[in-house]
């Protein structure tokens, strides 16, 4: 009666309510424009048809609210309390599935191609987004192979003196020390563009009239290069899967579901040209799957992700408005949810839902690689602050003080990052305890990044509590928290459990069997810092033992 008391007195006006059980936690997030209307037919009898309600409604000992004056400040709220409180009963779109882009800074001078994944309101141009962070470094590899645009960060771009090796082996035109004008630089980014639009057609007409030109100026030398570029770009890019007359930006959503299972195929079409696709997959137990749908829909947005001119949809929705205000607000421009019945935009819509009703019979989620299961995992498990996209361990070798090195691996997207390895020789040789060791390199290396601004999603430790201990200290007199860590160390092999995982502020160990996944890899992660500290160690120890021999 009190809870119904309660409820009769939520007022007429938008809102968010919170679902809450005995134990006081949220199980349910939802909007309203009505909260009292909404709420209150939680607990009509036969209001609600949906299996959900009937098992949450017994639950319920208490709803919060929070007023809210329009419906689409409802919409935002409702998505970011999803996300704090991760409720049982709603459909939870996780960041297991960071979608990377391609980012160009055209305020920039002499611009450079960056992978990145957040886009903000900055004057860059971008590209995507892309599921496959593999393919978009494929497809950096081979824009940086065939236009010599350069490729260094902007810290060393600033301080070089002279032209790096890329220059000698023409294939950077050394921006860096003046050898090339802003507008023949500017003029290999607009070509780099026409690629990334998937306009070859175009560039390959412009590029055959710079051949051209070039050759009646009798500048042989570069009408080859232009040539050699039209060549590899006739090549390498393949034709696309779905080509549109009409160059605008989409993106295409089907969905199907079969008992517990729910499978979102999601097709991305950027300037009429198929970019990507990617499926998430969700479990239905208590949803319908029209409702799971527009769960995910709502949420899909507010996660950094590009927004087109079009998304298409194969249902209508009671947010469809008020989301289409919300995303035309954030895009800056017109955006519209259709929902198709005739033509090209049906046709891509049938796609879509083809390929879902595929996902459903293989059981396979196509638009997510292992690796990115594997970083989501991670994420859900070790409950990270953000998806592992880039992870950094560490580990010492001496004896008794003596030799004392450090080592650092990196791995990117699930993958050894070998470029990012360092080595650290202990430079105060008074230390001899592994926990001063690994405070050393600890703050050498992230005070530095700070400065660089280079720091990683996960920093992990291979050792203890006592070496998790020293490096929380170290995160704390560097005020760095926006960086997970952890730290694994050997055990005792009980009943299924071999490594101990450790996190700050458990008192507890984090003990996975020893066959799953999120183990296994940083496992793998470990043993590679520990074999390459053990590889520096060997190195130097054995360089200190060759004897000098006298040339008397």
């Amino acid at each position: 009666m009190q809870l119904l008391n309660k409820v009769k007195s939520l007022p007429r006006t938008p809102g968010v309510y919170l679902m809450k059980d005995v134990k006081n936690e949220v199980i349910y997030v939802g909007k309203a424009k009505n909260l009292l209307n909404r709420v209150r037919s939680y607990f009509q009898s036969n209001s609600d048809e949906r299996l959900y309600c009937q098992f949450m409604v017994k639950r319920i000992t208490d709803v919060d609210y929070i007023v809210t004056d329009t419906e689409k400040e409802a919409l935002i709220l409702e998505n970011n309390l999803i996300k704090q409180f991760k409720p049982r009963f709603n459909i939870n779109l996780r960041d297991d599935k960071t979608f990377v882009s391609i980012k160009i800074e055209l305020n920039k001078k002499f611009p450079i191609l960056k992978i990145v994944r957040r886009i903000d309101k900055d004057g860059s141009l971008y590209f995507g987004p892309y599921s496959s962070t593999k393919a978009v470094r494929e497809t950096l590899r081979y824009i940086n192979e065939i236009f010599a645009v350069r490729k260094c960060s902007d810290n060393v771009f600033k301080n070089r003196k002279r032209p790096c090796l890329y220059y000698q082996l023409g294939k950077c035109i050394a921006p860096c020390c003046n050898m090339v004008n802003e507008e023949v630089y500017r003029e290999l980014i607009d070509q780099i563009i026409l690629v990334l639009k998937g306009k070859n057609d175009e560039l390959i007409k412009r590029l055959k009239e710079q051949m051209a030109e070039a050759s009646e100026a009798m500048r042989y030398e570069d009408a080859a290069r232009v040539r050699d570029r039209i060549t590899a770009i006739e090549k390498t890019i393949e034709g696309q899967k779905i080509h549109s007359m009409k160059f605008v930006d989409r993106d295409v959503f089907g969905y199907i579901a079969s008992g517990k299972q729910i499978f979102v195929q999601a097709m991305f079409i950027r300037s009429g040209n198929l970019t990507d696709v990617s499926t998430y997959s969700f479990s239905i137990k208590y949803n319908n799957a029209e409702d799971a749908f527009c769960s995910f829909l709502n949420q899909f947005y507010g996660n950094n992700n590009f927004i087109p001119k079009e998304i298409i949809i194969p249902v209508d929705t009671e947010d469809k408005d008020v989301l289409e205000e919300l995303l035309t607000e954030m895009k800056g421009q017109k955006v519209e949810l259709i929902i198709p019945k005739r033509g090209e935009k049906l046709k891509l819509l049938q796609m879509a839902q083809k390929n879902a009703e595929n996902c459903l019979k293989t059981g396979h989620d196509q638009g997510e690689n292992d690796s990115n299961k594997i970083l989501g995992m991670l994420q859900k498990t070790f409950e990270l602050k953000r998806l592992p996209g880039s992870i950094e361990c560490f580990d010492v070798s001496n004896i008794s003080g003596e030799y004392a090195v450090g080592a650092m691996v990196v791995f990117k997207d699930g993958a050894p990052y070998k470029a990012g390895y360092r080595r650290f020789k202990i430079k105060d040789v008074a230390l001899t305890g592994d926990f001063a060791m690994m405070r050393e390199i600890l703050t050498r290396r992230y005070s530095r990044g700070i400065k660089e601004n280079s720091l990683p999603d996960l920093t992990l430790i291979d050792g203890g509590k006592g070496h998790l201990a020293v490096a929380s200290q170290v995160f704390d007199e560097l005020n760095i928290d926006s960086v997970d860590l952890l730290s694994i160390a050997k055990g005792k092999k009980q009943k299924n459990t071999i490594d101990h995982v450790f996190a700050p502020g458990k008192s507890k160990t984090i003990d996975l069997q020893s066959e799953s996944q999120e183990l296994l890899f940083i496992q793998r992660i470990r043993d590679e810092a520990h074999r390459f500290a053990i590889t520096y160690h060997r190195k130097i120890r054995q360089k200190d033992q060759i004897p000098i021999i006298s040339q008397n």
